[in-house]
């Protein structure tokens, strides 16, 4: 799965910093799914301050999850 994120300069590199994203599921009976992040591209947004990561995530699979 690919995703982007938009933030300041601070978001974004700790965002970077984590070697793994949790994801919460939109209702309470949903498990919160652990995602890896690789071939992370980070750019600057032309239309202001902010800057976009471009990532591609993979689930952590099973005993992996913390």
């Amino acid at each position: 799965m690919r995703i982007c994120f938009y933030g300041t300069d601070e978001e974004i590199t700790r965002l970077c910093e984590r070697p793994v994203l949790a994801l919460l599921g939109p209702l309470r009976s949903q498990p919160v799914l652990a995602f890896e992040l690789f071939n992370i591209r980070v750019t600057t947004d032309p239309y202001g301050s902010l800057f976009r990561l471009c990532a591609d995530l993979t689930e952590v699979e099973g005993s992996n999850r913390d």
